[in-house]
């Protein structure tokens, strides 16, 4: 009792171990059980009902009651604690329904048909809105005459009325006796919605609408259809079902695994008992869903917890040690008047398992009270409701306080007996010369545990995850790997504390020249008793260090669920349309006027594919086409997703300028015709060929057409064949319309498809005075247009270039300039050979542009590929081979997701638009189909309201504000480390200001004398103030700077292996490690307000210490 504060704030060590200890069960269980709760909530109820279907079943009695029988038993056995209710149903097979006396019409396909159903217990759950309830039909030596009922909806639309009769042919057997039926009541469900209907009330049960023919659904008693249908017709199928209604109240966290187990169980049980039976529910989905989030989710929560027990067991053992230096003397008495080893044990046990008792019975209450006041926050009002959480003090919650208990008894009795072994010799030799290290530092135990800190370090490093995988798939934390971020901060601590006295003597000999004696005589004071000093410095570095990482953690994670969201969003908001149809310039007017917004830029999403048959490589990747210049100033980007900034890439995707093309094929406005001259080879003019003759225009907005050629007229005497089309009526796109008549357009292309052409002969053709006009197609005795206007004469072909892309041959065609002319001496020439590679097109069009595009790729395409920056190489973008140059490469990209099957590839949308669309009828227009826009403030979010004119397809609205919403919207992934990390700081805090108070109290006792004598010696009570601060400080100072050091690599370290989310799958884009510098300081500053009221209130009493107070406080 002489002790009884000193112990009294080892007891509060004890309770707080016991108590972080069975906090981890305690939490543990509460977020399990609100987080289950908030994922089942989030399901529709009828998915998470369990419905036992038993398809192509027989009515007969016997077999009948066995099959309910089976069915009731196994959802009773495995899932019957939480049902609220079983509902059985079943349908007969179809019966062709005529009125009496009327045999069906089999050749007509919509003919009526019918089939018997019943519910059990329906009486209960419907309204007679005409009529009478159906009683149970007898069985008869013939067809059975049956009541049945009818929903009221269905009679309406069939217009059938209580006392119609009609007979029922049951399909399988046509040529017996028709059961009669008559209708005496027509119902209605009393609540459509009641779980009891399983949500098809409306759908199937009382009027059948997903059929072409008129179905009539009529309710029987269950007793009729097993009963008399079954008598006659012995043969009688049918479907069964078995709704268990879930209670998703009765499913808590201790019983969900069981209940998936159940689920599954009952599944093959049922398949094995009955026949093509299957049972569909989403519970077990639901349930392992949420296990799965909630493992990942909890896993750095556990390694944090590991780092947070480790602090308390430290400051039991820095106290016990304290308490146990004080009465080592006391202890060396006792061994010297006799008393053994195992008696004085003994005393201690004693005052460590009082201690350890209260420890047990105080920890749980105050870590499950702690809890359930977090539900009052706000990062658990969400789950709770904003009440309190209702916590379960589960036996592992006591088990896991027990070991806390025992490791704090541990963490007590040891230094007691390590006291045994001194003598009263001993103890005044330790009193003249304090040790200078610890036991575990001279016998060098702490180079052990480096060892042993590495090596689990280089395990971590090598696996990548704190997660391993069992031998059948499952997923699991591996204890040695959980503590391995406890060991790694205790490695760094150890090394520190082997420094520490190099350093003290290092300041103390820099500090021999200062003026005064407050500094060197702590100093000195600090040199000759560092171990003493040290316990101190262990305990504020090591909370410290913790604290950064705590605070680095929820930092990080915030930071985090921001860079997810944007990422995957791209911009602050994104419209995906389902396919693009409107050139770029066009698509932005309507977007910005649809949205009304403005600095909206298109981008074009495709595929695009590498192959290699030289090596068998291939490689499928997404394409995005964007705008240099815009896309950077909207699109999320950070400096670690590639080598170069976004704008530097972008810079690499525009092409360099070259020397203009001649400007050849344009057609002037107002035309409706087009026509040119050929001298086509037998392939083109023998109908077995299949060949034909086309053209393509484009007008200013790069919108594409395509016209088919026909022969007009015939042959001229040289041999030329007139061909004309109209530019109203495009072959395709037929979406698209027909260009404006009053639009100047452009002559995209002159080619040739053939489908059945004969391969490897050089074939050629001459093309001359390609013509348009507006008037009409000429008569079939004139010879071309009656007032033609030259369009090219191709006396100079030096403005085309032939079509290539349509396969990997790199010159499919050759254009050349002949004297072969028609109405002038040059006419076009263009020779080709039809192979078996690809479609068999060939043509010219206007030269334009590069031949070749610049792309940035992802750096997986370079690796499959085996390409490399600066490399030429071909691309199939678009239904077309394009040659393209990689400029660049990118480790992420916005919305682009590394861990999936597709690479990426990123080009210009302006140039695709033109290198990617040059191949006709293959290649269409590379259209934008998605809008990313630069804010989404203001934008209805309805994808209904963002229908752009013309179209009928709503988009995909994807707003980086709403992911970062749904992020937040689950409690869980907040919650469950936004509690843990609260109670961290809390411990943190308190066990660190109740260790400097403990261990200033204690230094204060020890030094009395030592402070008395310098206040007679003449020193002031400004020294002794600067003296007892300076030593502190020193203490604090260093701890702290070297936790907060310590603390910065350990939480990066600690949040690249945890970089997983809640499904266990990487992180898009990495984590990048922050640190919440407000939350730092606060927690620093709270530790000064103790720390200085600390200091000043020893300062003040070593001031006031006289020397016969002295003597009689300490032995001199």
């Amino acid at each position: 009792m002489g002790n009884r504060r000193l112990l009294a704030t080892v007891m509060v060590g004890v309770v707080l171990s016991a108590a972080l200890m069975s906090s981890v069960a305690i939490y543990s269980d509460a977020i399990r059980d609100l987080g289950l709760k908030f994922a089942l909530e989030g399901e529709n109820p009828r998915d998470l009902d369990i419905e036992i279907l038993s398809s192509s079943q027989g009515f007969t009695g016997e077999l009948y009651d066995d099959r309910v029988e089976i069915t009731g038993r196994q959802l009773a056995t495995g899932v019957g604690e939480i049902l609220d209710a079983t509902v059985r149903y079943g349908r007969s097979d179809t019966f062709f329904l005529a009125p009496v006396g009327v045999p069906p019409d089999l050749e007509d396909d919509g003919r009526p048909r019918s089939h018997f159903q019943f519910y059990e217990g329906l009486d209960e759950q419907i309204e007679v809105v005409e009529g009478r309830i159906a009683e149970i039909a007898s069985p008869a030596s013939g067809a059975p005459a049956v009541e049945v009922m009818l929903g009221a909806k269905a009679a309406v639309q069939l217009g059938v009325a209580v006392g119609d009769s009609f007979d029922l042919h049951p399909f399988w057997a046509l040529g017996s006796e028709p059961v009669k039926v008559t209708v005496v009541g027509l119902i209605a469900p009393l609540d459509p919605d009641d779980p009891f209907w399983f949500g098809v009330a409306d759908e199937s049960r009382f009027i059948v609408t997903n059929t072409s023919w008129p179905t009539y659904a009529f309710f029987v008693p269950e007793e009729t259809l097993t009963g008399a249908l079954t008598t006659y017709l012995p043969d009688l199928r049918g479907s069964f079902w078995t709704y268990g209604l879930v209670d998703a109240d009765k499913v808590n966290s201790r019983n969900a695994g069981g209940i998936v187990d159940s689920v599954k169980g009952m599944s093959a049980g049922l398949k094995a008992e009955i026949l093509r039976t299957t049972v569909n529910t989403e519970l077990p989905n639901t349930i392992e869903s949420y296990e799965e989030k909630l493992f990942f989710t909890r896993l750095p929560l556990f390694a944090l917890m590991v780092q947070i027990v480790g602090i308390v067991l430290y400051y039991l053992v820095m106290v016990s040690n304290m308490l146990v230096e004080r009465q080592v003397g006391e202890i060396a008495l006792f061994k010297s008047r006799g008393a053994s080893t195992g008696q004085v044990m003994l005393i201690y046990f004693i005052e460590g398992a009082m201690l350890c008792l209260v420890g047990v019975v105080v920890g749980p209450l105050l870590a499950g009270t702690a809890i359930s006041l977090l539900g009052l926050t706000p990062s658990f009002s969400g789950l709770s409701g904003g009440s309190t959480i209702a916590v379960n003090y589960s036996i592992w919650a006591i088990l896991l306080a027990v070991v806390g208990v025992l490791l704090a008894l541990a963490a007590l009795l040891i230094p007691a007996y390590r006291a045994t072994s001194n003598s009263i010799v001993n103890y005044k030799q330790s009193l003249a010369r304090p040790p200078q290290q610890p036991a575990f530092l001279r016998y060098y135990l702490d180079l052990g545990l480096i060892v042993v800190g590495a090596f689990l370090f280089y395990q971590l490093r090598q696996q990548g995850s704190l997660v391993t995988d069992r031998l059948f798939g499952d997923l699991s934390a591996d204890p040695l790997l959980l503590v391995t971020p406890t060991l790694f901060m205790l490695m760094i601590a150890l090394v520190f504390l082997r420094l520490f006295p190099l350093v003290l003597r290092v300041a103390s000999w820099a500090g021999r020249g200062l003026n005064g004696a407050t500094i060197p005589l702590g100093l000195v004071h600090l040199v000759r008793s560092p171990l003493h000093y040290s316990r101190l410095i262990l305990l504020l570095l090591l909370a410290t260090a913790v604290g950064m990482f705590a605070a680095g953690f929820r930092a990080t994670l915030e930071q985090s669920y921001d860079d997810r969201s944007a990422y995957e969003a791209g911009a602050p908001a994104r419209l995906t349309y389902t396919r693009g149809g409107s050139p770029p310039d066009q698509f932005v007017s309507q977007v910005e006027e649809t949205t009304n917004s403005e600095g909206v830029t298109p981008v074009a999403r495709m595929s695009a594919s590498y192959s290699d048959l030289a090596t068998f490589t291939f490689v499928s990747s997404d394409l995005l086409a964007v705008r240099p210049g815009e896309f950077e100033q909207i699109a999320y980007w950070r400096n670690d997703f590639a080598g170069a900034s976004l704008e530097e890439l972008m810079g690499r995707l525009v092409p360099e300028e070259e020397e203009p093309a001649p400007e050849v094929g344009k057609i002037p406005a107002g035309n409706r015709y087009i026509g040119l001259w050929a001298k086509p080879p037998d392939l083109l003019t023998n109908p077995a060929f299949h060949g034909r003759m086309a053209v393509r225009v484009s007008d200013e907005n790069k919108s594409l057409w395509e016209f088919t050629l026909f022969p007009v007229g015939e042959p001229d005497t040289g041999g030329w064949q007139f061909y004309a089309g109209a530019l109203d009526d495009p072959e395709s796109p037929r979406n698209q319309g027909s260009p404006d008549p009053a639009q100047e357009l452009q002559l995209d292309a002159i080619f040739f498809r053939f489908t059945q052409a004969p391969t490897g002969d050089t074939r050629h053709v001459f093309l001359a005075d390609a013509l348009q006009t507006g008037k009409a197609l000429p008569a079939e005795d004139e010879f071309g247009f009656a007032d033609p206007t030259i369009v090219d004469e191709f006396e100079d072909v030096a403005g085309y270039a032939t079509i290539g892309g349509v396969s990997q041959l790199r010159q499919p065609a050759v254009l050349s300039r002949v004297e072969e002319g028609r109405s002038d001496r040059y006419a076009a020439k263009l020779e080709f050979s039809v192979t078996d590679q690809g479609p068999q097109l060939f043509g010219f069009r206007p030269r334009s542009g590069a031949d070749a595009m610049a792309v940035i790729v992802s750096e997986g395409f370079l690796e499959e590929t085996g390409l490399e920056r600066g490399d030429a190489t071909l691309l199939y973008i678009n239904r077309q081979y394009v040659n393209v140059v990689i400029a660049g490469s990118f480790s992420y990209f916005p919305t682009w997701d590394p861990n999936g099957r597709e690479e990426l590839v990123v080009a210009n949308l302006d140039t695709i638009q033109d290198l990617a669309a040059r191949v006709p009828v293959l290649a269409t227009g590379a259209y934008p189909n998605e809008a990313w826009l630069p804010s989404a403030d203001g934008m209805d979010l309805d994808p209904e309201a963002l229908v752009l004119p013309g179209s009928s397809f709503a988009p995909e609205v994807t707003t980086e504000a709403g992911l970062r919403e749904e992020a937040g919207s689950d409690p869980l992934v907040a919650a469950s480390w936004e509690g843990i990390l609260f109670l961290s700081f809390a411990s943190v805090l308190l066990l660190t200001a109740l260790g400097f108070v403990v261990y200033s109290f204690l230094t204060a006792q020890s030094r009395s004398l030592e402070f008395a004598i310098l206040r007679t010696m003449g020193f002031s009570t400004r020294q002794i103030f600067g003296l007892v601060s300076f030593e502190q400080i020193f203490v604090i100072v260093s701890g702290a700077l070297v936790g907060t050091f310590l603390g910065m690599p350990l939480s990066g370290l600690m949040i690249d292996f945890m970089g997983v989310n809640e499904r266990g799958e990487d992180v898009i884009p990495p984590i990048v490690t922050q640190v919440s510098w407000s939350t730092v300081l606060t927690v620093y500053s709270l530790l000064a307000v103790v720390f200085v009221a600390t200091i000043v209130a020893l300062a003040i009493l070593y001031s006031r210490l006289s020397v016969h107070r002295a003597l009689r406080m300490g032995e001199l």
